[in-house]
């Protein structure tokens, strides 16, 4: 993500004492403000749902920790990681955030793809893009999208992902580039809307980035990840927004 100004919310993590944020027995775990469902939840400003908090809560049993959750947009994410205001944050790639981490194995598998309306025409390749408007989110880094439409690469940013498919839902756009876990969720619960996925560009499995100031030994992470991953734990999230 390109580097932004310090956020409100940076400037708050900075004001805050260390201990105050990473007490013993805890784990921190950011929650991206910028993030949807099935990603995140927010509940009157609190994560109560979602992939990310389900994984943190059961990484957190796992380590015999509580998990704790700390609000985050786009441009407090490299200050709290890196900080070790935050342990970690899940559900990222390494070029997707600024910073020096420690990254886990990858455990959280998604596609990366343009979305349509019903009423959009049909796409042969992402180079019928060029110079037509794309919701995106501001702050987001598509790097497929960039290398094949360049400067004809029209973003109509939004602040999060939820307003970016709004927009598209709105009219305001035909396409948008989200996660396939994102359109799945959004089919099932609004199937009147008829959202099509369109072209995949872009797969992978996601990772959770640990600080290298974290009271949580890195090993332990992993270990306990691992664990969630054999036993069928991380299986067992994805399918409940599936």
């Amino acid at each position: 993500m390109p580097k932004l100004l310090p956020s409100l919310s940076a400037i708050v993590l900075a004001a805050l004492p260390l201990a105050a944020r990473d007490a013993p027995g805890e784990l921190v775990m950011l929650a991206p403000l910028d993030q949807t469902m099935p990603i995140v939840r927010f509940s009157n400003g609190v994560l109560t749902g979602g992939i990310i908090k389900d994984v943190g809560d059961a990484l957190a049993q796992r380590l015999g920790r509580r998990a704790v959750y700390l609000n985050v947009d786009v441009a407090g994410v490299t200050p709290a990681l890196s900080s070790g205001r935050a342990d970690a944050m899940c559900y990222v790639l390494p070029f997707w955030i600024d910073g020096d981490y420690d990254w886990t194995i990858p455990l959280l598998p998604d596609t990366e793809m343009v979305v349509a309306r019903a009423d959009a025409p049909r796409l042969r390749s992402l180079k019928d893009l060029k110079d037509t408007p794309i919701g995106t989110v501001a702050g987001y880094r598509y790097p497929r999208v960039e290398r094949v439409l360049g400067k004809q690469f029209a973003r109509r940013d939004a602040a999060t992902m939820d307003l970016n498919v709004q927009q598209m839902i709105a009219g305001t756009v035909q396409y948008t580039l989200a996660g396939e876990s994102t359109l799945f969720y959004l089919q099932r619960i609004h199937p009147q809307l008829k959202l099509r996925p369109e072209l995949v560009f872009s797969s992978f499995k996601a990772q959770c980035a640990f600080s290298r100031k974290s009271q949580v030994p890195f090993n332990d992470a992993n270990r306990a990840i691992d664990a969630l991953l054999r036993e069928g734990v991380i299986d067992q999230i994805l399918a409940r927004y599936r």
